[in-house]
């Protein structure tokens, strides 16, 4: 028994196919398109040629700071009470204002 050839129209329908892929492909593809070899020349060469960012005279720095603010005994404990501060510090670190925060941390030690 003889197998059945693939008729003429199968083979019109899958070079069909094959023609609108490539055709995708080479309309994706073209420097016309989406990804212009061009344009990112030109964005290469703005980025390079961007203006430097001067900065402004610098303004204090706040960074948090812990400090014990009271020491005393409860019981057989040595309790240590801490308060936190803003501290804001200029360009040559000297402190320039210190601000008390409503947080306060407490370190009990065992006396004995």
């Amino acid at each position: 028994m003889k197998g059945k050839r693939p008729s003429n129209l199968l083979h019109g329908l899958l070079i069909a196919v094959i023609t609108i892929n490539v055709f995708l492909l080479v309309a994706i593809q073209s420097p016309s398109g989406h990804f212009s070899l061009s344009r990112v020349a030109e964005l290469v060469n703005e980025q390079v040629n961007a203006t430097p960012v001067t900065a402004s005279p610098s303004e204090p720095t706040m960074r948090l700071e812990w400090k014990v603010v009271e020491r005393y005994k409860e019981e057989e404990w040595d309790v240590e009470k801490y308060r936190e501060f803003e501290v804001y510090v200029d360009e040559n670190n000297q402190i320039v204002e210190e601000i008390p925060t409503a947080h306060y941390n407490y370190l009990k030690y065992w006396r004995y």
